[in-house]
């Protein structure tokens, strides 16, 4: 079981990492202005798909910890993703990514309750907190750097 288990901590890690590098991509795209593709957008719904993973993993917290942490997590994350798909309706991308930045920090807050009640573990919180800090400076950039200023 304990083998199961290490494996199972290895691949959320690799899957986590894996999903900030489309972030990587879309940052290093719009600065340079590569390939004529309007990266924003594209991170932007690769943003939007992440967040509702995130977002779903608060409700499996719930679901799985419901004694340790408030109710207050489902909402606060339903609030995240409708306020950013919301964003994907009516705000140009370059100002939606800074509202997705703004999404991921809310979700790493809530992240950071949940692990200081006990649902989740410091390895967890330490990786969250990693791979947010990189999604969450290639969301800044996309939002205040214009399109291909080192191209």
């Amino acid at each position: 079981m304990e083998r199961a288990e290490g494996t199972n901590r290895t691949l959320m890690q690799v899957l986590t990492y894996a999903g900030a590098l489309p972030f990587l991509a879309g940052a290093s795209c719009h600065i340079t202005g590569y390939g004529d593709v309007n990266a924003a957008n594209l991170t932007c719904y690769w943003a939007f798909t992440i967040l509702m993973f995130m977002a779903g993993t608060l409700w499996g917290i719930q679901v799985v910890a419901p004694q340790k942490v408030s109710p207050n997590l489902l909402i606060a994350s339903n609030v995240v993703v409708l306020g950013t798909c919301a964003a994907l309706w009516f705000v140009p991308f370059n100002e939606a990514a800074l509202l997705f930045a703004i999404g991921f920090g809310v979700l790493l807050w809530l992240d950071r309750r949940a692990m200081e009640a006990g649902a989740t573990d410091m390895a967890y919180g330490t990786m969250r907190a990693r791979v947010s800090a990189i999604v969450i400076a290639c969301l800044v950039l996309i939002a205040v750097v214009p399109m291909g200023t080192i191209g």
